[in-house]
């Protein structure tokens, strides 16, 4: 059978336009449809309502080791951290929300410092967006409830930076004086965590997801006496003296 010369070229085109279509244009669509969901989910967890977080009641395990006297009043003084917390002004006010585990077993300390602790997921609205742990230092008491904490961003990318900076200067504030040396070496350690965040996401682009890791060693006296406070005004209710 004869074949027109003319017509092999074009069948070749044809299938090339037919291929293009159904593995070039077609996912391109499903990316920019993906892109755009992405994008709305974004928009929503950026824009959306706080949790209302269900607070675990962790309890000390021995896993093998002594529990310090230090180790057990800090716990017992850290029962309301995340209750506080959340209701504080400058977190409450905002998107941010702490929400504490079961789970006593301390990951992001080195094998130098405490296994045991109190851990909370932070949140941004609904989306869990990273994690804060805190331990007793050696010799806590509630007089002087010196504690170490860490906190986690996992994708910075997504949170405008000074929001992060507002989250994590709030927390500072709880777990220190609020004033003193403390106080600005917490800041300081913000801040070039923060640098060090923007930088990442500056040299990686746009789909990057730099991690803030911050290390705060305080007092935690704003905490206990806010604490103390809600206490002796629960116990002015109580009494019926309020």
């Amino acid at each position: 059978m004869y074949i027109p010369a003319w017509l092999i070229p074009f069948v070749a085109v044809l299938l090339w336009a037919c291929y293009y279509y159904r593995y070039g244009y077609l996912e391109l669509e499903r990316k920019a449809g993906k892109s755009e969901r992405e994008a709305k989910q974004e928009d929503n967890f950026l824009v959306g309502t706080p949790i209302e977080p269900n607070h675990a009641n962790p309890k000390l395990k021995r896993w093998g080791w002594r529990i310090s006297d230090s180790l057990r009043r800090f716990f017992a003084d850290f029962d309301r951290f995340g209750v506080i917390a959340n209701g504080w002004a400058s977190i409450k006010n905002s998107p941010w929300r702490l929400k504490e585990l079961k789970d006593t077993k301390l990951r992001t300390f080195d094998n130098d410092t405490p296994k045991q602790g109190r851990r909370y997921d932070v949140f941004y609205n609904q989306r869990r967006v990273g994690s804060l742990e805190m331990a007793d230092t050696s010799g806590y008491t509630t007089e002087e409830p010196r504690v170490c904490a860490n906190v986690l961003i996992q994708d910075a990318r997504l949170i405008p930076l000074d929001e992060v900076s507002r989250f994590l200067t709030s927390i500072a504030m709880l777990l220190s004086a609020g004033t003193g040396e403390e106080y600005a070496e917490a800041k300081r350690n913000m801040e070039a965590a923060l640098i060090q965040a923007h930088l990442a996401k500056r040299s990686a682009g746009l789909d990057a997801a730099p991690e803030v890791v911050v290390s705060f060693l305080g007092s935690a006296a704003t905490y206990i006496k806010l604490r103390a406070r809600q206490d002796k005004e629960a116990e002015l209710v109580r009494t019926g003296q309020a």
